[in-house]
């Protein structure tokens, strides 16, 4: 396998782990995707080096370019796949020996099965779920809006909540209008 930490390398070690069977070739093949899609928007020499790349830039790139043909679910998870597959290809370049595949945490909670078929929240995944709390009200969609405006501009729009009324709308359109000057 090559010993570069490219984005090559990276999907050359996501089809090492499907073909020796250290990751299930769905999820491999999903990660793999993933990495490409999202990856593939940088040049030659951003793409030499995965270890110094910055995830959260090459997101907001590949959303600007892309992000009309996906949801903000299918981003925020297509985010996750590229984050472990790189922390996963990064740990088994620094000790192949020791490598475990990275188990993806779901927020759903682990069960273990006693003697007695009783059921408890296995302590382990517990200490490694994180405590959040959940908002009432969805966040502001991360999606950036183009809206061209005249031949030569472009306007974007970003903050968006998911659940924007009418009026809502309304109101942003308002100010705006109040923003314009006469024709």
């Amino acid at each position: 396998m090559n010993a570069s930490k490219s984005r090559a390398a990276l999907l050359e070690f996501l089809d090492y782990l499907a073909r020796k069977g250290l990751m299930n070739k769905t999820t491999a093949l999903s990660r793999k995707a993933a990495v490409n899609n999202v990856l593939g928007i940088l040049d030659e020499e951003e793409a030499d080096d995965v270890s110094i790349l910055d995830l959260d830039d090459a997101m907001m790139r590949f959303r600007n370019v892309y992000g009309m043909k996906y949801t903000p679910d299918s981003l925020s998870t297509y985010k996750s796949r590229v984050k472990s597959s790189i922390e996963d290809f990064l740990s088994y370049r620094e000790n192949p020996m020791a490598f475990k595949v990275g188990r993806p945490t779901s927020g759903k909670k682990a069960v273990d099965r006693h003697k007695s078929g009783e059921s408890r929240t296995s302590e382990l995944v517990a200490k490694q779920l994180p405590f959040t709390v959940e908002r009432a009200t969805p966040s502001a969609s991360p999606t950036i809006l183009p809206i061209p405006l005249r031949a030569d501009l472009i306007i974007y729009i970003q903050g968006l909540p998911y659940n924007l009324t009418s009026s809502e709308a309304s109101k942003i359109a308002n100010v705006v209008k109040a923003m314009a000057v006469e024709d």
